[in-house]
């Protein structure tokens, strides 16, 4: 009987072992078939560049863009369908928020993010899904591409000169021009800042239409007045507008260098050329020239003359007046002199004259010298006491020679 219970018992042990190696065995083959199915079923995502009328296909979904709705909203809108019918919607995605479909890529479904907005006509989304579904592709459209129905504006501003000098007005011209194919409205030109090298006279800040439809263009001109030399670096000018969207939208034109040369102004020269030494009661001439080697006229130009030592030297007609010499043109005179007394005598120069950037001096100068006067009896003089010697030597001489 004890036997008879041993081996029973042996045997009954034996098959619950082996119940529970069972057991573990189809556990383990129940987690690694669930893992093997979890490993080939993970999420993954793509990256698309889209242009309107772009789709992406993967599984049965079908997603496309439609529109980008706003550019400063961040607003595009998508149509996302599924073949059969299930599925059929058009949605406006905002920028950077997720958007899920038949419970988004964590179940059955995909999510659809708007990363990025490029312009009017395309955007960069990205799509998430299972891979059991496959791999995403783009379809690019096969409709024939339009033309956007957008403004576009070209900026340009322009001086009327190349050369400019301290002094000068200058006209500033501002054009703007509606290249595009849709209207530009709420137009706004921002030309600033003001440039301290300049004084600014009229029509500042310029102004534009508001409106511009395709093909046409407006201008605007003020004036400046160059107050400071010195190379400038003219910035831009910024012109802002909207399109039939609102989406807000801006051109520059090019900035430049100019650059602004010193005032020009006149710069005049004496040249004083007397006709020689003067003898006492004598008189000579003295020819004086005016050159104006400057680049702007000298006007209200007075010549006022000076002798030193005030006496001994006369002069007729030093003092002149012009109403303007222009530049690399001269203007001559001539002046008597007469000598009263021996010495040597300074002849000065002075003009006054309004030069283009104010009052300006210049003066010139000269040597004259008056001689005495000679007298030739005097020389007669010397010669009788010679005469004599020699009369009384010749009657000497024949006295001895008789």
């Amino acid at each position: 009987m004890l036997k008879f219970v041993a081996c029973h018992a042996m045997s009954w042990g034996s098959g619950m072992r082996r119940m529970i190696l069972l057991a573990v065995i189809f556990i383990l083959i129940i987690t690694a078939t669930y893992a093997k199915e979890s490993d080939q079923d993970e999420t993954t995502f793509n990256d698309f560049t889209l242009n309107i009328g772009d789709r992406i296909d993967v599984g049965d979904y079908r997603t496309e863009l439609i529109e980008i709705q706003s550019l400063k909203d961040g607003l595009a809108v998508m149509r996302v369908s599924k073949v059969g019918g299930a599925l059929d919607e058009q949605r406006a995605f905002l920028q950077n928020s997720a958007n899920d479909f038949n419970g988004g890529a964590e179940g059955d479904g995909i999510t659809l993010t708007v990363t990025d907005i490029l312009d009017d006509q395309s955007a960069k989304v990205r799509v998430e899904y299972k891979e059991s579904l496959g791999t995403a592709k783009k379809r690019t459209s096969e409709r024939a591409s339009r033309a956007p129905d957008a403004p576009i504006l070209s900026v340009q501003k322009s001086f009327d000169k190349n050369q400019i000098g301290v002094g000068d007005e200058v006209k500033v011209t501002v054009t703007v021009k509606n290249i595009g194919t849709g209207q530009a409205t709420n137009i706004q030109a921002e030309d600033l800042p003001p440039l301290p090298e300049f004084s600014y006279i009229a029509g500042y800040p310029p102004k534009i239409k508001e409106t511009l439809n395709p093909g046409e263009s407006d201008s605007a001109v003020y004036v400046i007045n160059a107050v400071k030399e010195g190379s400038i670096r003219v910035p831009a000018i910024q012109v802002s507008y909207t399109d039939s969207k609102k989406n807000l939208k801006s051109n520059n034109s090019e900035p430049f260098n100019i650059l602004i040369n010193p005032k020009d102004k006149a710069e005049l020269v004496f040249s004083l050329r007397p006709s020689g030494p003067i003898i006492v009661d004598g008189t000579g001439s003295l020819n004086i020239s005016l050159f104006n080697q400057g680049k702007a006229p000298a006007t209200r130009v007075e010549v006022e003359g000076e002798i030193r030592p005030s006496e001994g030297l006369e002069a007729a007609g030093l003092d002149k007046s012009y109403f303007e010499i222009l530049p690399g043109t001269d203007e001559n005179y001539s002046v008597q002199l007469s000598g009263k007394k021996a010495g040597n005598y300074t002849v000065t120069l002075r003009a006054d004259y309004q030069g283009g950037d104010g009052a300006a001096v210049q003066e010139g100068m000269t040597e004259v010298v008056v001689l005495e006067r000679e007298y030739k009896y005097l020389y007669l003089l010397l010669i009788i006491p010679v005469l004599i010697i020699v009369a009384w030597s010749y009657k000497r001489y024949r006295e001895y020679k008789y």
